[in-house]
């Protein structure tokens, strides 16, 4: 077993070390040894046992190349006071200057043996008090700009939120993302909703969301609120040019990785920026919002869906699975 010594303290029971370039320690896993770091959170103890069946097998500790934490999986669930109150962490990753950059309540290995509901079942509703209202909900994990502001909060799928947006109330899964400012700069919507846009009303919703985080979302906004870009999985744009020239995007179908007699849909992308609208972010087929005409059409596209009961179609919001 190695030992180091860092800025936190002297770290014991290593059973795994590695290193940057210029010497500093990048990494380590620790085993059966407790080690009380000193922080400016409070004393964080590293994961030091591993093998129970929601138990990672990862690294207790990372570092930046200063020497400075960049990450730390604790031991046991600690609570950490942070900008928006006390939260429970079992992974905290950090900015080089030391600031908290992402707090996961929970960080449990999802396998055969241990499943997401079993996760899910863990968890606790945590209360924020966010510029899109007061949320009471289990969360995956809180993102902080440096200076403190939330940057964007991931919710468990099964666990929709309603929020305050600039277009009124809306129904949020996966989560929501902020400027620094602290107003809402995206959001993944729950079910397709109507949005209006400087070319019409359009239904906004991913049928190709992740759920892995809530920093980029479909739906976009500017920090003004004006809407920057959305996704839509159902409706098509045509598209009349100053000389007459007609041109249609709309979502496209590709087949399914997993099952070959199955088509998935692939979503369309809507970009608006000065006086101009692009679509999937190819600013060469850029259109200008005054001087063409445009026409939204609502064509959910047919698909043969592995969902029981599934209308098989892009108007699908993934609850009949």
């Amino acid at each position: 077993m190695e030992k180091l010594s860092t800025k936190y303290g002297i770290i014991e029971g290593i059973s795994s070390l590695d290193y940057y370039g210029n010497g500093n320690p990048r990494d380590c896993i620790i085993t059966k040894t407790v080690n009380e770091l000193k922080t400016s959170y409070g004393i964080l103890i590293p994961q030091y046992e591993s093998g129970s069946e929601r138990r990672k097998h990862v690294k207790s500790l990372s570092f930046y190349d200063d020497g400075n934490l960049q990450s730390i999986y604790l031991q046991n669930q600690t609570k950490i006071n942070t900008p928006v109150g006390t939260l429970p962490a079992e992974l905290i990753t950090f900015y080089k200057s030391g600031k908290i950059k992402r707090i996961f309540p929970l960080n449990g290995q999802i396998t055969a043996y241990w499943s997401e509901q079993d996760e899910y079942n863990l968890a606790e509703d945590i209360s924020l008090d966010l510029s899109v209202g007061k949320i009471e909900k289990k969360i995956i994990s809180i993102n902080f700009y440096e200076n403190g502001v939330v940057k964007s909060v991931t919710f468990w799928p099964t666990n929709p939120v309603e929020i305050d947006s600039p277009i009124g109330k809306v129904m949020s899964r996966i989560g929501f993302a902020f400027y620094n400012s602290g107003k809402l700069k995206s959001f993944e919507p729950l079910r397709p909703t109507k949005i209006k846009t400087p070319i019409g009303e359009i239904n906004a919703y991913d049928v190709d969301a992740l759920g892995i985080h809530a920093d980029l979302n479909s739906v976009n906004f500017f920090e003004d609120g004006n809407i920057k870009s959305l996704t839509t999985s159902s409706d098509s744009v045509e598209i009349t040019t100053n000389t007459g020239e007609k041109k249609i995007y709309k979502p496209g179908l590709k087949i399914s990785v997993i099952n070959d007699e199955v088509k998935d849909i692939v979503p369309l992308t809507i970009n608006f920026d000065n006086d101009k609208v692009y679509f999937n972010g190819d600013i060469n087929n850029s259109y200008s919002l005054k001087a063409c005409s445009f026409n939204v059409k609502y064509i959910p596209l047919q698909v043969k869906s592995p969902c029981a009961g599934c209308s098989s179609d892009s108007s699908c919001d993934g609850e009949c699975c």
